[in-house]
């Protein structure tokens, strides 16, 4: 503890007579110590509206790209291994990388094992497609509208190859099961929009492999944020 010493007048001392300041001591106040800040992730970016490249803007880097409203890939990308999903044995339309289909296709049959049917409402889309859809969302709903419920071209994940939106009645299933087949929700109701930029889609998961899917779902975290802190 420091002492100080500190002039006190009458009333401070408790004098009724007026008389002279009396010398008092009182202790100065501890510093408080600052705490050594600890080294954290860069803090997850805003939803704005940008184009910045992805990071990791590969077709080998499917596993690490992140892409939301700010990062995205060009025109150029597309994954050359692209297969129909009937290869996984599973209903509708749409194509996939050839990495998927052997996870895609046990989590049909696990699925279907428990009564339900799931099939491919959309999967992989280019550039332009993604431009002509969001393009028509904003013309029937309008640019606020659009922005919040799809991506503009460049920054969806159905470029990649290995996004998928299911259909069927298997979105309960789906969220309780899908990671343990490599499968992530991108857009679950509790995490959006706030961290994943859009509205909730309980329909759209991206196939990021078994092992990274069990590690964002250990995590607690959206696939977004655990991207940012994981894979910079």
């Amino acid at each position: 503890m420091v002492l100080a010493w500190v002039a006190v007048g009458p009333r401070a001392s408790g004098s009724q007579n007026g008389g002279s300041p009396v010398a008092a001591i009182t202790a100065a106040p501890t510093p408080t110590p600052v705490p050594t800040p600890t080294p954290t992730a860069p803090p997850l970016p805003a939803c704005s509206i940008a184009d910045v490249p992805a990071v990791h803007n590969q077709p080998s880097d499917w596993a690490k790209t992140l892409l939301d409203t700010t990062y995205m890939l060009d025109s150029s990308y597309e994954p050359s291994d692209l297969v129909p999903v009937s290869q996984a044995g599973i209903g509708g339309t749409g194509s996939v990388r050839s990495l998927v289909v052997p996870d895609l296709a046990e989590l049909f049959k696990a699925a279907k094992a428990d009564g339900l049917t799931l099939k491919v409402n959309s999967a992989y889309r280019t550039f332009k497609e993604q431009g002509d859809t969001f393009a028509a969302l904003k013309k029937s709903q309008g640019n606020e509208y659009a922005l919040a419920s799809a991506a503009r071209a460049g920054h969806s994940e159905h470029q990649l190859g290995t996004a998928i939106d299911f259909g069927g009645a298997g979105g309960t299933w789906l969220a309780a099961h899908a990671w343990e087949y490599g499968f992530i929700g991108s857009y679950p109701d509790h995490f959006s929009p706030d961290f994943t930029c859009y509205k909730a889609e309980a329909w759209h998961y991206r196939y990021f492999g078994r092992a990274t899917a069990a590690a964002i779902r250990d995590s607690g975290l959206s696939a977004r944020e655990w991207l940012w802190i994981n894979a910079r």
